[in-house]
């Protein structure tokens, strides 16, 4: 019962603390719900004993899995370098200089007690200046690198930090056994991560194959993830949970409505659950450290060796130094081995010193901070009270409150710019679901009517189609095409009774009509490789691999058609045995072998499917009876999209590309409403039908809004 009192007086806590930061916009929210715990402590003299077994599993899987599946991937990669340099270097540089520094300010500390305070603040949390990236112009490059970092120190700093805290509890600390466990709880935890996000996206997929489409159900799977994997990782193979769930961050299935097998709904819900999650594990986190506050000081007045005014002007002390060790680093690095002038030398440069110094202050600590600092535990391994647990405490919620009034003050003064500052969890889109009313009214449904929800939808889609198609006079608008082939798509699988929006797939035939136009289709392609061939355009080696492949797939168009599940699992394990195969055969490729073949692959898919479309385009125009009906349009943007990747024009594909695809996106489901209302002023459909497509339309949308925050 007191568990459960303690959850419904935390929550209305962050309630409260958050409608009052609504209201003052310029305070951090989190300084707010800080402010909320203490008075709760100070006016009915609450304390909450945090269980440190369970807190890490509670608090930092579902953060860390949600960061890692938010963070844009391209971006993760192209700043491989400076975030593995600011999450692995200067996490060591932070603890090693930052614990001497504390051991230097507090000498009646223990070595491993300083180094176990400097590693807890080593985890950064983007998020709080998120909120003033835009509006404060901080760089993109510097958010990305904020972000990108936080994922991988996070899992460094927590590292270092359980290793100086084993070094506190049993007093023994060898730097060789160390390292080497380092290394293998990291690269094992990866291993354990990426085979278990294989697994469970494989069976998301599987169930959505199988027609099990309940979103209440995926978001719920979703949510589970990272505690399973947490647990399994850190309980069972005995490595780091922190490192797992990271991995499986960045490897799960985005929610986002680039993932055609789930739904819009399936998205939406899933997407909204784990805000609301997050939301509310950050305002634990802060409210807790306030309830913690008071407690900290009262032990503090009471400590002959260390007063409250010694301990926050040692917090500051050592924010300081975190934000100089951060700057030094940054400008170290940016000079050092960022340079695009290889000959010129410039050590001092300007712009590159308000760059890093926006850099160190955004170092805002946050709540990956704070559920270490919480966790430490109350006694070593001989039962001795845990070494000034009270003052790392107190310092280490000083140093995030510093950090975060920091970022709030002097960012904006930089850039000469102001706004509000939040951070993870709180970031939370502030659009509401705009759902029709009329969606939630029941009423009898008209026995009258003709058309069920799934006739009705493919009716509006079809004059979706048709009204995009009559706008898209010359039938070459890119931004046209490439939404009206997601409508095609969508037909083409309502059509044939599939579970998912998934595209034509050569490996996988859905009806005849399918295979005679992949017949048709490989025969020109097989076409066009003799005619490259018998010009010498292409070597023997490119010419033999390129018809081994059509005549594979070709083979396919025949094959026994197995079990829908085995014929899943056989394709999963395939499209995973081919990443993996790329990844480990590149390395070991010379370039030259490489440029040369992808010159050819690249020269015979284009030769192939130019001869494609014309084909299918000469179809088209001879298909008077409809016999192929959408099929036509589908296979034709399958090659066009071939075409324009190969040739590189979707490189060119601006963000202004972008920007007007959804404009057409929002508009494309206007005209599905108005189609809906059409159906219903017929009598064509009840009410109760119209209102669920309705929904469906407003999940699409809502969708489109959520991807575009």
């Amino acid at each position: 019962m007191q568990i459960v009192e303690t959850i419904i007086l935390i929550i209305s806590l962050l309630i409260v603390a958050n409608i009052i930061s609504h209201y003052f916009v310029s305070i951090p929210a989190s300084l707010i719900q800080i402010a909320a715990g203490i008075i709760a402590a100070l006016a009915i003299n609450v304390k909450i004993v945090v269980n440190t077994e369970w807190f890490l599993l509670v608090f930092i899987a579902p953060i860390l899995f949600n960061d890692g599946n938010r963070f844009p991937k391209k971006e993760l990669w192209k700043l491989k370098g400076p975030i593995m340099g600011n999450a692995i270097i200067l996490v060591i540089v932070s603890t090693i200089v930052g614990g001497a520094v504390v051991k230097w300010l507090v000498p009646s500390l223990p070595w491993a007690t300083a180094f176990t305070l400097v590693a807890v603040l080593s985890p950064t949390d983007p998020i709080a200046v998120q909120s003033i990236a835009k509006k404060a112009k901080l760089p993109d490059k510097l958010m990305h690198l904020i972000s990108g970092e936080s994922l991988i120190n996070d899992a460094s700093g927590l590292i270092c930090f359980k290793y100086a805290v084993a070094a506190t509890v049993t007093g023994v600390f060898s730097l060789r056994s160390a390292t080497i466990d380092f290394f293998y709880i990291a690269i094992v935890g990866a291993l354990v991560g990426a085979v278990m996000i294989w697994i469970f996206n494989g069976v998301r997929l599987y169930l959505i194959n199988q027609g099990v489409d309940d979103s209440i159900l995926h978001a719920i799977i979703q949510i589970l993830i990272p505690f399973i994997i947490y647990y399994v990782a850190e309980d069972i193979f005995g490595v780091s949970g922190v490192v797992a769930v990271v991995i499986a961050g960045i490897m799960n299935i985005s929610s986002s409505r680039t993932t055609g097998a789930f739904s819009p709904e399936i998205r939406l819900v899933t997407s909204r659950t784990w805000d609301m999650l997050v939301y509310l594990l950050n305002g634990f986190v802060f409210v807790l450290l306030g309830i913690e506050i008071p407690f900290a000081m009262a032990e503090l007045i009471h400590n002959q060796s260390m007063n409250t005014f010694k301990a926050v002007g040692f917090a500051f002390v050592i924010w300081v130094m975190l934000v100089v060790i951060r700057f030094v680093w940054s400008y170290f690095y940016s000079t050092f081995f960022e340079r695009s002038d290889r000959v010129s030398f410039n050590f001092f440069s300007r712009a590159r010193f308000y760059y890093c110094l926006m850099s160190g202050i955004s170092g805002v600590r946050g709540a990956v901070t704070m559920v270490g600092v919480l966790s430490l535990p109350f006694v070593t391994k001989t039962g001795a009270a845990f070494p000034a647990r009270t003052l790392l405490l107190f310092i280490a919620s000083t140093v995030i409150i510093f950090s975060l009034l920091g970022a709030t003050i002097l960012i904006p003064l930089i850039t000469k710019n102001t706004a509000p500052i939040t951070y993870r969890g709180n970031s939370i889109n502030t659009d509401d679901i705009d759902i029709d009313d009329e969606a939630e009214d029941t009423e009898v449904v008209d026995t009258t009517t003709d058309l069920d929800a799934d006739a009705a939808n493919k009716i509006v889609i079809e004059k979706t189609i048709n009204k995009l198609r009559d706008e898209n006079l010359d039938n070459r608008d890119p931004v046209y095409t490439t939404v009206i082939a997601e409508y095609v798509f969508n037909l083409h699988n309502i059509q044939i009774h599939s579970d998912g929006p998934n595209p034509i797939s050569k490996t996988r035939i859905k009806g005849k009509k399918d295979a005679e136009l992949w017949d048709i289709c490989f025969n020109c392609e097989l076409e066009a490789i003799e005619d490259l061939f018998e010009k010498n355009e292409i070597s023997q080696d490119a010419y033999d691999t390129a018809v081994k492949r059509i005549e594979k797939y070709k083979r396919g168009l025949v094959r026994h058609s197995y079990n829908q599940s085995v014929e899943f699992f056989i394709s999963y394990f395939r499209r995973t045995v081919k990443e993996l195969t790329k990844i480990i055969h590149i390395p070991f490729t010379k370039k030259e072998e490489v440029v040369a073949y992808n010159r050819e692959a690249i020269q015979i898919s284009i030769a192939g499917s130019k001869r494609a479309l014309e084909k299918l385009r000469e179809l088209e125009n001879t298909d008077g009876d409809g016999v192929y009906d959408n099929l036509l349009y589908l296979f034709e943007r399958h090659y066009e999209e071939r075409l324009e990747l190969l040739q590189g024009k979707r490189r060119n594909r601006s963000e202004q590309f972008n920007i007007e695809r959804v404009n057409l996106e929002v508009n494309a489901l206007s005209y599905q409403r108005a189609f809906v209302q059409d159906l219903l002023e017929q009598g064509r459909i009840s009410r109760a039908t119209a209102n669920t497509l309705r929904k469906n339309i407003n999940y699409s949308e809502e969708v489109i809004n959520y991807d575009i925050q």
